[in-house]
């Protein structure tokens, strides 16, 4: 008898080690950012974020990589999955209904939808859609520029932008928005988050298809180059450096980084030691980095492998309007 009472007094906190921990949001990894920074943002250690997302601590992130974010003030025991040390003894006289406790619900998703309250940001000085973005994980330009009706890359500063929409209209806090998400089991939450993190570190991955069947030659924004070009372009020699990117493999739109240019210029990025050619979108300046010094652009790997350049710098010309 005694041992089917101590049996029941400890079955909560068996309930509770194996209880998962799910994610209070998503972030999407910006230039300089590491797993130190992003812990600071969310109040939670970087190695904790690290095991949380099963990634390596020692070996970075990369530029576009999605994090799953844990509850503020998680330790590195609950990620883990070691028993948290209880240093209080069970009580012989707890009456056994107390160990019938019901579980709290899950919030609801919030979705990233166009019905409900507006949540604004304040454009500050030279700030980019591309930035805006990373401050709000979730988001892409594409929903920036359908939300506020824009046609084109350059935002004015001090305007208010749309950045997203929350359900009810009292007293709406302002935080990211988080993308559509269907409510699902604990197990299916924690799955999924897995699968996009393994994605962004193994951008590799060759495309399934031909590049002449999903894209035209050089990427989708050609169109845009001449455009651009029509009052002239100018021309820069320089190096190349190579960053990892999903973006490019598959639909052929290419991006980079780039300090001579506006954000949203279309550049024309020539390898002379193999004759081929790729338009790509500028997203920002380069990082204040050691590593980009001397370099005049920065291209995603999508970008890298249609010029035929396997290593992780070259030489190129770049060329783009006035």
């Amino acid at each position: 008898m005694k041992k089917l009472l101590f049996v029941l007094l400890l079955a909560p906190f068996f309930a509770w080690a194996q209880k998962p921990i799910k994610p209070v949001k998503m972030h999407t990894v910006g230039p300089k950012e590491n797993l130190s920074s992003i812990g600071r943002m969310y109040e939670v250690n970087g190695r904790v974020l690290a095991n949380y997302n099963n990634i390596d601590y020692d070996k970075g992130l990369t530029i576009g990589q999605v994090l799953k974010i844990p509850p503020k003030g998680t330790t590195l025991e609950q990620v883990t999955g070691a028993p948290a040390v209880k240093t209080e003894q069970p009580k012989t006289e707890t009456p056994v209904a107390k160990t019938e406790t019901k579980p709290t619900p899950a919030p609801v998703a919030e979705t990233k939808t166009e019905r409900g309250t507006p949540v604004y940001h304040k454009v500050a000085k030279k700030e980019t859609l591309y930035h805006i973005t990373t401050l709000y994980p979730g988001i892409t330009i594409d929903d920036l520029k359908k939300w506020n009706n824009l046609t084109g890359d350059g935002v004015t500063e001090g305007a208010s932008l749309i950045v997203g929409y929350k359900q009810g209209t009292k007293d709406t806090p302002r935080m990211p928005v988080e993308k559509d998400e269907k409510p699902a089991t604990n197990e299916v939450v924690k799955k999924e988050p897995v699968k996009e993190t393994r994605e962004a570190v193994v951008p590799e991955t060759k495309p399934s298809v031909p590049l002449s069947a999903r894209s035209t030659k050089g990427g989708v924004f050609k169109s845009l180059f001449d455009e651009q070009a029509q009052g002239g372009v100018v021309s820069e020699e320089g190096s190349l450096g190579v960053f990892k990117s999903t973006s490019g493999w598959n639909d052929g739109k290419y991006f980079c980084l780039f300090n001579n240019a506006n954000p949203g210029t279309i550049l024309k990025i020539s390898s002379p030691a193999t004759g081929k050619f790729v338009y790509a979108k500028v997203l920002d300046q380069l990082p204040d980095l050691k590593q980009n010094n001397g370099l005049l652009v920065l291209i995603s790997n999508a970008a890298a492998d249609e010029l035929g350049i396997s290593g992780t710098t070259a030489n190129c010309t770049v060329s783009f309007a006035r």
